[in-house]
């Protein structure tokens, strides 16, 4: 660890000329910029900026606001640029997840203000943890593809870099929100900035929320915190920002079969007993420091916790599965700029350990099983980008060692097994400005990452004797790689712009899902050989006049499975496409702006998608649009923000499985109204 923090920084001072390091401060306006930008270096280190060859979009604070009902993260994202989502209620909240490209988002690396939220060992973040999550974010950028380095899990197949609410630049204000919908949605919120006084600034937000889930008995309670206080000077900032949340939901992770759908489309075959109740907190300590107004230092430490339980009826028992995690972390970079030249470098380790254990209710005192997984993370990048007239170049190079170890249940007989994995990850770029309003960019970039230990387990929570002689040793499942070639171009005129993106992803090991599910909800996953994923991506936005504003996206993709074999049949299929990847996504808003207030309408088209990796063009998720509608109603000096979902009750599944002959879906909510008034002062 100490190796790779010492080589990071040694790499970093000498890129940096010896002028700089001893650069004075300013005038008195440039240390009030130099203190008002501080607070965004984390992000500026780790999110790709501008100039940039990557491809990525970024939702900002007033549409945040526009969207945000309390909702689940990802479901507040579904209309960005290849975005599938899915919610296991069917809507607002529950276990929601994100998928980029079809990719699912345990290879998405996830981060709030640098910090990485992926859990060590399942690599995501479990959003239902972490309620009404966007309502304390200025921002978030969607980066598809490898992209730019970053801290914790690399961006294997995109990136979602979360920035939090602002408080150096903050004005003074107090705003609650009350919002009330279908299917037994309410919520309520808090939020008190201070603006920032003599150097010092704060901002708090009180959240709770509930509803009874689209499906049957998928009801979720709710509520979470979020406080971030610092103190600004002209050379120095600290930072703390924390969040906590605890969710009590009813379970609904399997689908139900055609059958039952068309019996009852909001039929869940769970059990109402089948519950779970887990809370996730996190605290991090930044600090930054300007040289001068290029050259930046930033440090942060974080600890990231979460635990909980949930039931699983195994008839005729009802387990109680528990889990709890501690996760400490440092991080550290170093930015330079000037005329002509970018560059960062940056260094991070991280400690964590998880319990896993089992009880059998009523009996909640005795331990069926008692494992723990231990992870630990070194990992340190240096990227650069040269300007030459209208030529950016860009490098970024990311050396990468993950480890982890498993300490099994009293009573077993085999030793503790271990594995580390050392990734180098490197990433080349070129944006040329053709033209005053053209820009044209490409990118290759290559990254590698380490199995999950669901993947090392084949979905077993405990191993036991005869199940570790089945999974070990733990290089059985390879790590997977990922060559991704982007190149496109965007084009900006006063009241429109357009950009075009062509891909080429081309996975070595991919560990793709495979259809079925674990015991507990985990998509089983395994090593499936060579894969590709390859296409484009369209997205721009018009101002035709008359306050209107024209939007979209579109992706076209083909995706394709060289050689897949299944297990339980042991046939063979080959050049199939992967399960849960449409072929198009596309998405038309159009939005009407008047004062304050607008109304919008928004069109979103999903293609089909396959259930199981065998071209099987039965066992599909068939294709289906929806239309959304929405207003903000200026009253009183407040607001009042409606949206109608799926407006015309299409039937739609946002994913599913098979057992090989019968389709299991999970269905996109009927239409759905949801209200929020937002009082201001």
């Amino acid at each position: 660890m100490s190796f790779v923090l010492r080589s990071t920084l040694v790499l970093a001072v000498a890129a940096l000329p010896a002028a700089a390091r001893a650069q004075a401060v300013g005038p008195d306006s440039a240390r009030r910029a130099t203190r008002d930008t501080l607070e965004a270096v984390m992000v500026r280190a780790t999110r790709a900026g501008t100039p940039t060859p990557t491809t990525r979009t970024t939702l900002a604070r007033r549409d945040i606001e526009r969207l945000n009902q309390g909702q689940d993260a990802p479901l507040l994202l579904q209309a960005l640029p290849s975005v599938t989502t899915t919610s296991d209620a069917g809507a607002y909240s529950g276990y929601s997840a994100i998928r980029l490209r079809g990719v699912d988002q345990t290879r998405l690396a996830i981060s709030v203000d640098g910090v990485p939220l992926n859990d060590p060992e399942d690599q995501v973040l479990y959003f239902s943890n972490v309620p009404d999550f966007l309502n304390s974010m200025a921002s978030v950028t969607v980066q598809r593809g490898v992209g730019a380095s970053a801290f914790g899990t690399a961006p294997f197949a995109g990136a979602l870099n979360f920035e939090s609410a602002p408080l150096a630049t903050a004005r003074d204000l107090t705003e609650y929100q009350l919002t009330m919908g279908s299917f037994g949605t309410r919520r309520a919120s808090v939020e008190k900035a201070t603006g920032l006084h003599r150097g010092f600034a704060a901002y708090g937000r009180l959240s709770a929320q509930r509803t009874d889930g689209y499906r049957a008995h998928s009801g979720n309670r709710a509520r979470s915190a979020f406080l971030s206080a610092g103190w600004f000077g002209t050379r120095d900032a600290v930072k703390f920002t924390g969040f906590a949340g605890r969710s009590r939901m009813q379970l609904a992770y399997y689908a139900a079969s055609e059958a039952e759908l068309a019996a009852d489309r909001r039929t869940n075959p769970m059990s109402p007993d089948e519950r779970d109740d887990f809370h996730q907190e996190m605290a991090s300590l930044q600090w930054t420091h300007a040289f001068g107004e290029r050259l930046r230092l930033q440090s942060t430490v974080y600890r990231n916790g979460a635990g909980g339980a949930y039931d699983v009826a195994v008839a005729p028992e009802l387990w109680n599965f528990n889990l709890d995690h501690r996760w400490v972390g440092l991080l550290s970079s170093l930015s330079y700029e000037r005329p002509g030249l970018q560059v960062a470098a940056g260094a991070h380790a991280s400690r964590y350990s998880r319990d896993h254990y089992l009880k059998i209710r009523p009996d909640l005192d005795t331990r069926i099983y008692d494992n723990t997984g231990f992870k630990e993370e070194q990992s340190a990048f240096v990227k650069a980008t040269v300007t030459r007239g209208a030529v950016d170049l860009s490098g970024d190079l990311q050396l990468r060692r993950a480890a982890f170890r498993y300490r099994p249940s009293p009573g077993t007989t085999f030793p503790e097994p271990s594995i580390d994995w050392v990734f180098l990850n490197p990433k080349v770029g070129l944006t040329w400005r053709a033209r005053p309003r053209v820009e044209l960019f490409a990118s290759l970039g290559s990254a590698g990452r380490e199995p999950t230990r669901s993947d090392l387990f084949a979905g077993n929570d405990d191993l036991d004797d005869a199940t570790a002689a089945a999974v070990l040793p733990l290089d059985r499942v390879r790590p997977e790689r990922l060559l991704d070639l982007e190149a496109g171009v965007r084009v900006r005129r006063a009241r429109h712009w357009v950009s075009a993106n062509v891909f080429s992803m081309r996975f070595a090991d991919e560990i793709a899902p495979i259809g079925a599910l674990t015991l507990n909800g985990t998509q089983l996953r395994r090593n499936v050989g060579r894969t590709t994923r390859t296409g484009v991506e369209l997205e721009g936005s018009a101002d035709p006049g008359f306050q209107l504003t024209v939007s979209g996206n579109l992706m076209l993709l083909d995706a394709r499975i060289a050689r897949y074999t299944d297990e339980a049949s042991g046939t063979t299929y080959r050049d199939v496409p992967p399960l849960l990847t449409p072929r198009v996504i596309g998405n038309l808003q159009l939005v009407r702006h008047q004062g304050d207030g607008e109304l919008s309408l928004g069109v979103r088209h999903i293609g089909r998608s396959q259930l199981a990796n065998d071209g099987n063009a039965a066992l599909v998720t068939p294709a289906f649009t929806t239309v959304e509608f929405g207003t903000l109603i200026p009253f009183l000096g407040n607001l009042i923000r409606v949206q109608v979902q799926n407006l015309l009750d299409a039937r739609g599944y946002a994913s599913g499985y098979t057992d090989g002959t019968t389709r299991y879906l999970f269905p996109v909510a009927g239409r759905t109204i949801l209200a929020t008034l937002v009082i201001s002062f």
